[in-house]
């Protein structure tokens, strides 16, 4: 018989790395709680149980565990695996795959159907209630239960973040200042600064495949523009909105990730400066590899204008290469450069790329952090980059397309 386990959640940012389906406990009187010291009621427990829990308002997580020690966590539209056991001394632990968190279970005395569970390593402790076919699940001894298993950890959430194909919905943000240089005057003296707006919003299939929309929405201040003798000014505006939509599939047991779709920008910069003034759209193309702790691959695209006014013409191709190293407790290393060839004038533009990220949970939301340098060793002679230094930031979201097809 399955058990549905409804939890309470109260949570504080540091416990949901740890646990899942439990919530803070109010200041209960010690003597209102009994241990749950029976192994066969833990393993009651946990054996064939559903749990659910609020992360934040309107955001839920289920667990479900099998008595054979597995079990899933979903939140955030992903899905995370778990193990759990039972100690020699009578504590539930539960296995993250690099982490593993042992719990004392208590039952409250009065309140049927209330449990405790408190870390070991923390004394961080934790209400929730359980539930069976729709009533309190009360043990015949105070033997309580642990739902500390459903939340995901920040390494799970790190390494689903870093799939290219990641089922999580975000809204990411990249702050971005560049110095410039050339052989144009005054080009060494040249800066500026972007912000890169970047939702993504994953459209979950029946069949475990995703297609992905991600509209970017790139704002320049104070873009540098050479006015021939005038030398450079500068301008400031929403440049050409861009977006990709492609259909993609994550073999979870070979790791091999794919994506196919197309690219495409609108002329909406509010300078002309700023945009090329025409529709461009092309092809891409991802293949990339997941293993535990690296994700290999690269992204592909090329893009050529179609329609608008403007007199320049377009025709690019991007690498985006990516190497990135998991080490664990969020963090992610590595390197993702951007390369661009301008077919019009047999330009390349290479970076030399790295950046370190982490993946925290701020008040029940993930949310990743990271930093990143780029040094052009190929630019337009003229005038190009030289340096880029980004932040980058972003919180995952709730994916309100997630039923759509």
């Amino acid at each position: 018989m399955k058990d549905t386990i409804y939890i309470s959640f109260l949570f504080r940012p540091t416990l949901l790395v740890f646990f899942v389906l439990i919530g803070i406990s109010g200041a209960a009187r010690a003597d209102t709680w009994q241990p749950v010291t029976s192994p066969e009621q833990l393993q009651q427990i946990m054996s064939d149980t559903r749990m659910s829990a609020t992360l934040k308002e309107g955001i839920t997580a289920t667990g479900q565990y099998n008595a054979d020690g597995t079990g899933t966590v979903s939140a955030w539209g992903e899905t995370f695996q778990r193990r759990w056991h039972i100690n020699a001394d009578n504590t539930l632990c539960i296995d993250y795959g690099k982490r593993q968190d042992c719990l004392k279970v208590e039952q409250h005395t009065t309140r049927d159907g209330l449990y405790r569970a408190t870390n070991l390593a923390t004394g961080a402790s934790q209400e929730f209630s359980v539930q069976r076919q729709g009533e309190p699940l009360v043990l015949t001894s105070p033997a309580a239960r642990q739902g500390s298993a459903a939340a995901p950890s920040a390494d799970e959430l790190a390494k689903s973040l870093a799939n290219p194909n990641t089922p999580l919905a975000t809204l990411n943000f990249k702050l971005q200042y560049r110095t410039f240089d050339g052989d144009l005057p005054g080009a060494s003296d040249e800066s500026g600064t972007s912000l890169l707006f970047q939702p993504a919003f994953p459209f979950p299939l029946d069949n475990g495949d995703t297609v992905f929309f991600r509209p970017a929405f790139p704002i320049q201040f104070d873009q540098s523009i050479f006015e021939g003798e005038a030398g450079f000014d500068s301008v400031s505006g929403l440049g050409d909105i861009a977006f990709d939509l492609a259909y993609g599939r994550t073999n979870k047991e070979t790791g091999l990730v794919w994506a196919a779709g197309m690219i495409a920008s609108l002329p909406t910069a509010t300078e002309d400066e700023l945009g090329f003034d025409r529709w461009t759209a092309g092809p891409e193309l991802l293949v990339a590899k997941l293993s535990a702790n690296a994700v290999l691959g690269a992204l592909t695209t090329y893009q050529t204008d179609f329609a608008g006014s403007g007199d320049l013409d377009v025709s690019t191709f991007t690498v985006n290469a990516i190497a990135i190293f998991l080490p664990g407790g969020g963090w992610n290393v590595g390197t993702v450069p951007i390369m661009t060839y301008d077919e019009e004038n047999s330009q390349w533009t290479v970076p030399v790329n790295l950046q370190v990220g982490k993946t925290v949970i701020l008040g029940g939301r993930p949310w990743k952090f990271g930093v990143e340098v780029n040094y052009y060793v190929e630019q337009a002679d003229a005038f190009g980059p030289e340096w880029m230094v980004g932040f980058n930031f972003g919180p995952v979201v709730d994916n309100i397309f997630a039923g759509w097809f």
